[in-house]
């Protein structure tokens, strides 16, 4: 899921700390019969137009929030100041984020740049307003009162009061001065860094004898030179195709470090100044370091139990990943490879799986053409979920590529939200798949609802040679997993923006979307699923499917011990004012893997986590996944494909946002405390052997 930065820290900060939400026990949103009313959108953007924009819509939100400040003090109410201040800034941002959004997806490099600037004067907006003394007078005033407030009220004013302090509002006048200037160049340093990525250079240049290896239709569709030879842009998908297929050692080795280094010396130092803001501004508010602050409201809650949590899958996963490697090395060498290089690594294990699991996943690729795959995954939503998909005109999108869903309930027929679909590369897109919020549900002061609306971005493969767009098994589990996060987004029931959808906390977020994952790896789905490009009625053959999960459990703790690390490096980089971040990498790696990683690639400045919303938190994705597994399981003792446990874990769940605390959503839905037993379980059957072996 990508989270747009420009989302106010004041009203999109993390839920309290507080793992108990006292409250009404029932559902506090709008009634059922609330009517959803949608948002206008069109994204004809011009520079000047994006301009004006910014322009108006900081005089309106200004205008609004001068309002609540001049509001009489026996007239500060909850109502009157928390409500109408987050009243504002959703209007603000109802506005604002359809035109950030272009940054990411516009053909036009002119209007991505506008749309760039925008994010830019919004970011240093809100660090002016998180600075004002009289906004948070006015919700400390009415806090004082004592209302009593259910709890998605009570956890919106705490979050507010907490905003405010995180901004630097107990501090002296020269504490606060200071705080906005972190937070300002905190903002331009995320942009700087995610700028680099889009514009930096992926492209290769090879004759095309070099290709050997890779699918034919690929090839055919790769541009030329005069000269003849091949032009290859790393982008993710074939990035990964290259390494995984590339006879040619040295194209693989080129790769390796042409995408590897893709914007590192630009971003090197934009992150090493980032992390010392970042430290500074946590030891000013009285945190030890930027990992603790960031903690502080998240379901973890603090760093010792985080890398408790790490420490224990490293022990857990050290010998089966080990034993993986040798197999690898052992089977290359048999083979007569030298020493594996890390550009060797991703072949020799891709023909490994080959020869052991008797299939190729390029093979499988031609029962997964992508409209279909999308058709057979809306139907299983559909199926789960109470829902129904319906694509409509997309007129006044940013691109002629661009599709638009509606998604409806099945049972009132009611219009839910719609989705965006953008699911081809192009030159200066966003380069990878993420679910981007563009418009938040919300209840109006009339007590209808704003109807949320997302957009899904993709890169996959082009159709190429007439064949359509054709899915990895990967890819597929990845649709899967992003439109779980647009069914967060569209679901929501939640009465407040800020707590709507998946604004829920970073370490809960994506265990609605890897709960999905699940779904995928069974032979029944991907049989479903399935259906030849040629011949829609032939479905994938019963011993592929079999193999296909199989490949899935491949080397299963190396994948595993590989988040880990990322997830050590996260915390241990914010950790420290003073961390070398390509020095703190090669530590991590070596403690968790026993061996430093290669020379001559920086990472980190590749890490887009790091800089994009993720900032110590990559735990996230493997803390998730223990809620994630543990959901799973209530749907394996229910037949899988339940639509009744579908309906109580959207009720339950994906309705409720962050209204309530994740952990009680979670209790409603299981009728017990979360447990890591089934995360444990899963990770036994991913250690177990593979098919063949």
């Amino acid at each position: 899921m990508k989270t747009l930065r420009v989302l106010a820290a004041l009203w999109l900060a993390v839920a309290p700390a507080s793992s108990q939400v006292i409250g009404t026990p029932v559902h506090t949103g709008p009634s059922a019969s609330a009517p959803r009313v949608p948002l206008a959108l069109s994204f004809a953007a011009t520079p000047q137009s994006l301009t004006d924009l910014g322009a108006r819509m900081r005089v309106s939100l200004t205008s609004a929030l001068d309002a609540v400040a001049a509001t009489p003090v026996p007239q500060r109410t909850f109502s009157t100041t928390v409500k109408a201040m987050e009243r504002a800034y959703a209007e603000y941002y109802e506005a604002v984020r359809p035109a950030v959004f272009l940054a990411s997806v516009s053909p036009d490099p002119a209007v991505r740049a506008a749309a760039e600037a925008l994010d830019k004067a919004a970011d240093d907006m809100m660090v002016e307003l998180g600075q004002r003394e009289d906004l948070y007078r006015a919700a400390q005033d009415a806090a004082d009162k004592g209302e009593t407030l259910d709890g998605p009220d009570r956890r919106l004013l705490e979050k507010t009061l907490r905003g405010f302090k995180h901004s630097g509002l107990g501090l002296s006048p020269e504490g606060r001065a200071r705080m906005a200037a972190i937070d300002r160049r905190l903002g331009e340093l995320s942009q700087t860094f995610g700028r680099n990525l889009r514009d930096a250079d992926l492209w290769l240049t090879v004759a095309e004898k070099h290709l050997k290896g890779l699918p034919p239709a690929t090839v055919a569709g790769l541009p030329r030179t005069e000269d003849g030879k091949v032009r290859l842009r790393l982008d993710a998908p074939t990035y990964g195709l290259v390494m995984e297929r590339a006879a040619s050692r040295g194209l693989r080795r080129a790769a390796y470090y042409k995408h590897g280094n893709a914007a590192a010396a630009a971003n090197a130092p934009v992150l090493q100044e980032a992390l010392a803001l970042r430290h500074e501004s946590a030891t000013m508010l009285g945190y030890r370091n930027y990992a603790e602050m960031a903690l502080a409201g998240r379901m973890a809650k603090t760093p010792k139990r985080v890398w408790a949590f790490l420490k224990r899958l490293r022990s857990s996963l050290a010998a089966p990943r080990d034993a993986e490697r040798k197999e690898l090395r052992d089977y290359a060498a048999a083979n007569g490879a030298g020493k594996l290089r890390p550009w060797d690594t991703g072949w020799w294990e891709a023909k490994l799986k080959r020869e052991r699991l008797g299939y190729d996943p390029e093979a499988a690729r031609e029962f997964f053409p992508m409209d279909q795959v999308l058709r057979r995954t809306f139907g299983i939503y559909e199926e789960l979920l109470g829902v129904r998909f319906a694509e409509v005109p997309s007129d006044g999108a940013w691109h002629p590529e661009a599709r638009l869903i509606e998604l409806r309930d099945a049972a009132t027929g009611e219009r839910l939200g719609r989705f965006y679909l953008d699911l081809f590369p192009r030159e200066g897109k966003y380069g990878h798949m993420a679910a981007f919020t563009l418009v938040s549900g919300r209840e109006l002061p009339d007590g209808s609802y704003r109807e949320p609306v997302s957009a899904l971005v993709g890169n996959f493969t082009r159709p190429t040679g007439g064949r359509p767009s054709l899915l990895r098994p990967g890819e597929v589990k990845t649709l899967f997993h992003e439109l779980g996060h647009i069914m967060h987004q569209l679901l929501t029931t939640s009465r407040n923006w800020s707590q709507s959808g998946s604004a829920t906390a970073r370490d809960f977020v994506e265990a609605p979307s890897q709960m999905m994952e699940n779904f995928v790896w069974r032979v029944e789905t991907l049989t479903a699923l399935s259906g030849h490009y040629a011949d829609p009625a032939r479905t994938l053959p019963p011993d592929m499917a079999s193999r296909i999960v199989a490949d899935k459990f491949f080397s299963p703790a190396s994948d595993a011990l590989g988040q880990a690390v990322l997830a050590a490096f996260d915390l241990a980089v914010h950790s420290s004012g003073h961390a070398d971040a390509l020095a703190t990498y090669e530590k991590v790696v070596k403690a968790f893997l026993g061996k430093a990683p290669a020379k001559g690639v920086n990472f980190p400045a590749r890490f887009g986590h790091i800089m994009g919303g993720y900032a110590a938190g990559y735990y996230g994705y493997l803390w998730s996944r223990v809620f994630a597994q543990d959901v799973f399981s209530a749907f394996e003792r229910a037949g899988v494909i339940s639509p009744e446990t579908g309906r109580r874990w959207r009720s339950a769940v994906l309705e409720r946002g962050s209204e309530r605390d994740e952990e009680e959503s979670l209790r409603d839905f299981l009728g017990r405390d979360p447990s890591e037993k089934a995360f444990l379980r899963w990770l036994e059957k991913r250690s177990s052997p593979i098919l063949g072996a």
